[in-house]
């Protein structure tokens, strides 16, 4: 009660009409705009006006159409006195001949001439009838065709451009520093990276980029930019960015010369295992990759974005050679970022299903061998990777499995010319 007595005194004490001025980005002191999933960002703008003592509307324009108005919010800046704000409105542009007679029935509009009748004679505009509409003008009350309508301003009703019209109180005239905050659509982000190896796979360049993008209809000059990879995970890029409307800018995150890669091979079979193979003889590809540590002795030790690395190689005449590119998770620090360079001979494979039972319409066992064979005179390891569907369990192995997500992984060591094989039985209910 004491607070709307207050508000009340507040409207007794200021009833004269509310003094609009633009708020344009202009008087913007600063911006930083947090990207998120799902196409969205966290805009945080604080921009300046002088308020008149009493009521004061604000026209805050240069905003995104994109707006999501339930999430904004205003307020004053330190060592400025309280504000009381009444009410704010979103308006976007949706400007159609159709809205604009809507909006000026009641108003002053003009008749555009022709060559039987040159003048142009003001009326007003009184109703829509179809592709006509009646108008009065001179004490003559007539209807006349809608494309001879001309419009001497645009109704207050629209706006040509996207605006918050801020209404509030104003205790003492000043200029007022203030923050304004609001979610909008239109902003992205994603991660990339270029990854050149030398010509013996022995050493590695790493260089990667954050892409930001702006379809949100507004500028953005020297903005702070973060963005979120994790729930209250954050990549604080530290120096400002401006990025205009439908622009991508690659923004530097690290680099990172001369590394010293892990070589490893990997196997992911296309065997579908839910159904009978037997018979089938299969030969998977062997991957080659590549992994560097993410710690400060590999010159990183910064978290890395998931996203796609595009990879390139050294030739014998130190020309460059794509060679492929795969999608990296995010990579914290003193994990591996792990790529793909290709295929290799150097680790033979051949699969086969040993055998295959139905029990019943949803619970399936299936058993497979894959032999290995290293044809080099070194040690090597090799990855297998084993998509299983549904509710599992393990029967036999002949080596121990790891479980990554909704698959298995076998870690297999094979010392130099020595052949493997890796026996594994697995039943699964496929409801």
């Amino acid at each position: 009660m004491k607070l709307f007595a207050f508000l009340f005194s507040l409207l007794l004490l200021y009833p004269a009409q509310a003094i609009v001025q633009d708020v344009t980005q202009s008087s913007q002191l600063g911006i930083s705009v947090t990207l998120y999933p799902q196409d969205m960002a966290l805009v945080k703008e604080q921009r300046k006006a002088l308020l008149k003592e009493g009521s004061n509307k604000l026209l805050i324009k240069d905003v995104p159409t994109s707006i999501m108005i339930d999430s904004f919010l205003f307020q004053v800046l330190p060592p400025a006195p309280p504000l009381n704000v009444l009410e704010y409105t979103f308006q976007a542009p949706d400007i159609t001949r159709e809205k604009l007679l809507q909006n000026s029935i009641g108003e002053a509009i003009q008749i555009r001439p022709t060559q039987l009748e040159p003048t142009s004679p003001v009326a007003k505009l009184l109703a829509i009838d179809g592709e006509n509409v009646i108008v009065e003008s001179m004490g003559t009350v007539f209807a006349i065709s809608k494309s001879r309508i001309a419009f001497p301003h645009l109704p207050y009703s629209l706006v040509s451009e996207p605006m918050i019209t801020l209404k509030l109180i104003n205790p003492k005239e000043g200029e007022y520093p203030f923050e304004i905050g609001y979610l909008a659509k239109g902003f992205s982000w994603d991660a990339g990276y270029t990854v050149t190896v030398d010509k013996g796979g022995i050493h590695l360049d790493l260089k990667s980029w954050i892409n930001l993008r702006n379809q949100s209809g507004i500028n953005i000059k020297k903005g702070h930019f973060s963005v979120a990879y994790k729930k209250e995970q954050f990549y604080d890029i530290k120096r400002l960015i401006s990025l205009s409307d439908k622009a991508v800018k690659n923004i530097s995150w690290i680099s990172a010369q001369n590394l010293t890669p892990t070589k490893s091979f990997r196997i992911y079979p296309k065997n579908n295992i839910v159904v009978d193979e037997e018979g089938v003889v299969m030969k998977p590809t062997v991957e080659t990759w590549l992994s560097v540590k993410n710690d400060a002795s590999q010159g990183l030790g910064v978290s890395l974005p998931e996203g796609i690395i595009k990879a390139f190689q050294r030739t014998s005449d130190n020309s460059l050679l794509y060679i492929g590119e795969n999608k990296t998770s995010a990579t914290p620090i003193g994990k591996s970022l792990s790529l793909r360079i290709g295929s290799t001979k150097e680790i033979t494979a051949e699969m086969r299903q040993t055998d295959y039972r139905k029990l019943g319409n949803q619970v399936v066992e299936s058993g497979y061998r894959l032999d290995l064979k290293n044809t080099t005179h070194s040690p090597e390891q090799v990855t297998v990777f084993q998509n299983v569907p549904g509710e599992w369990i393990v029967l036999r192995e002949t080596h121990t499995h790891e479980e990554e997500e909704n698959r298995l992984k076998w870690t297999i060591n094979i010392a130099p010319q020595e052949e493997v094989s890796l026996r594994y039985r697995i039943r699964m209910n496929i409801e």
